[in-house]
């Protein structure tokens, strides 16, 4: 199994449960049926039998349920009906044509009960072709080779957004269609500064026709309906690869441990780390060994089983030219924690049960936080808990319930301990045995619903949107951040934010026609109320200077 960063691991599950909680409004919410409706056209005539889909924003089930569609009719028009409420993407599958505006063509639209949209349109370009040959330095094909392809501007700029990813035939030959026009960057082989990539082997990442560099890859230009042909590449040298072995041991009898999780761990510099488990185990005589790495900074980690008192530090060790062999992995008796769960701010039994349910995490930070840095535990029906085999460091703690009505509108608001509120996370020693730690939670459940205007009321146009919310207080270094992004402004300028604790907020909006011009800013201050729906209505001045208020 491949994960992220162990690091972004733990921080992503502790930011899951105590950030500001934005979700746009669920489609199961009661309410009459509603419809969306547009246009699809190339330069300004309708394209026919256009597959359009609705995309369900469900950001905690981990992607978009399709849940409508329809097709355009002879004069492109398409019109959806016996839509839920809800937050959605329309998307459009149009594989010869591109967005004439540089972006995808998909567009969010928030759905309120009994709603008639109107004018959800899209207008197309004929797509460009890119076409070629990948071989290596001796001319041979190479077969299922991942192609990267990268939209710049005028300023040499990446667009992410116009990334495509194709594999070669069994020829070696590619062929990438539907682009938009522009200047394309493209290349093949593997990134060994992507952590996974570097992991994988194969070829190091070269760009048309030949070039290890980026600043030195040659452009291809894409015209409208156009196609650029023999835009080859020669791959360099394959990334060369070798293993790590060792042995995990008891650190105080120095016996071995067979039969533990590990997995490792690859550093990237300042971009930080990626990491990696397959299922491996430690054997009878407590060794293990980790093949097909690339020359760079990696460390081993021991995952311990649930309930377990003991850890282990990752075993750091650098691959240069040749295998690795001899770490050890020592474990130790981690430090603990325990305490209780107390809820605030409403008395209702259904919400304390869903508390119950919850799982409980505890975020580790010290200046070597790797390995298993975010263990979780259960909460008892008393409202008590447990946590063994932490990490020496500043621990912060946070929650997930995976029911629907519930889901991350719990949250821990305030860690105390004796009385003494610890904002910035408790202090824990090796071996330490911390007890009598109180940790409250309050039902978050206030909604901002807000529309985004440019200039004197018009309706915000296609562009690019940010909206950020902060309640006032909350910086204070205490680890809050939000999880799953900024609330979503759709193609009417619309957006919602549910489940808000109570206070100040701080609501800040952006705005930039084509992602090349400047950013223009706007902000406003927000009181929300539990149980309270705040319309509010930002105003964002396009002439005014980009300088952020």
């Amino acid at each position: 199994m491949v994960s992220s960063a162990r690091q972004a691991v733990a921080c992503i599950l502790l930011i899951l449960i105590t950030s500001l909680y934005v979700r746009p409004q669920s489609a199961s919410d009661k309410g009459p049926p509603s419809s969306i409706s547009g246009k699809i056209t190339v330069k300004d005539k309708g394209v026919p039998g256009v597959t359009v889909r609705l995309h369900l924003i469900e950001p905690n089930s981990g992607g978009h349920t399709t849940r409508h569609r329809g097709v355009t009719d002879d004069e492109g028009n398409y019109r959806i009906t016996n839509v839920p409420p809800g937050n959605y993407t329309v998307v459009i599958s149009a594989p010869v044509f591109a967005s004439a505006d540089q972006s995808r063509p998909q567009k969010t639209v928030l759905v309120g009960k009994g709603e008639t949209i109107e004018n959800i349109d899209f207008a197309l370009v004929r797509g460009g072709v890119i076409t070629g040959r990948v071989t290596d330095s001796d001319g041979r094909p190479l077969i299922g080779e991942e192609i990267f392809v990268s939209l710049v501007n005028k300023e040499d700029r990446q667009f992410f957004f116009g990334r495509e990813r194709r594999r070669t035939d069994d020829r070696g030959i590619y062929r990438i269609f539907g682009l938009q026009p522009g200047s394309y960057r493209v290349a093949a082989g593997q990134d060994e500064n992507d952590g996974f990539g570097g992991m994988r082997g194969g070829y190091k990442r070269t760009f048309h026709p030949d070039a290890a560099e980026v600043s030195k890859a040659t452009l291809v230009e894409v015209k409208e309906g156009s196609e650029a042909t023999n835009v080859d590449i020669t791959v360099g040298q394959s990334i060369p690869k070798y293993s790590a072995s060792g042995r995990i041991i008891d650190g105080e009898t120095g016996r071995p441990l067979p039969g533990v999780s590990y997995g490792v761990q690859m550093f990237l510099g300042s971009q930080g780390s990626s990491s990696m488990t397959s299922g491996a185990t430690s054997n009878s005589e407590g060794d293990f060994k980790w093949g097909n790495l690339a020359p760079g900074k990696y460390a081993i980690f021991f995952e311990p089983p649930p309930n377990s008192e003991w850890r282990a530090d990752p075993a750091r060790f650098e691959v240069i030219d040749q295998d690795v062999t001899g770490l050890i992995v020592k474990t130790s008796k981690g430090a603990s924690a325990s305490g209780v769960i107390v809820l605030e701010g409403t008395n209702d039994k259904a919400v304390y049960a869903s508390l119950t349910k919850a799982m409980l995490y505890a975020h580790v930070m010290n200046e070597s936080s790797t390995g298993n840095s975010s263990p979780s535990t259960s909460i008892n029906a008393d409202g008590s808990f447990r946590f063994g085999a932490l990490q020496a460091g500043t621990v912060n703690f946070g929650l997930f319930t995976q029911q629907h009505f519930n889901r991350q509108r719990l949250r821990i608001v305030r860690v105390e301990r004796d009385g003494v509120v610890y904002s910035r996370g408790v202090e824990i020693k090796d071996s330490e045995q911390v007890t009598g730690l109180r940790l409250v939670v309050n039902y978050a459940n206030g909604t901002i619903r807000g529309v985004v205007t440019l200039g004197k009321g018009t309706p915000a146009p296609d562009g690019h949107f940010n909206i950020s919310l902060n309640r006032v207080g909350d910086n204070d270094g205490s680890f809050i951040s939000n999880f799953n992004g900024p609330p979503q402004v759709d193609a009417r300028g619309q957006f919602v934010a549910e489940g808000l604790l109570p206070g100040t907020y701080e609501i800040n909006a952006s705005y930039t026609p084509d992602m090349r011009s400047p950013w223009r800013w706007t902000k406003q201050q927000v009181v929300v109320s539990n149980g309270v729906v705040t319309n509010i209505t930002l105003s964002i001045d396009p002439d005014a200077p980009p300088d952020r208020p």
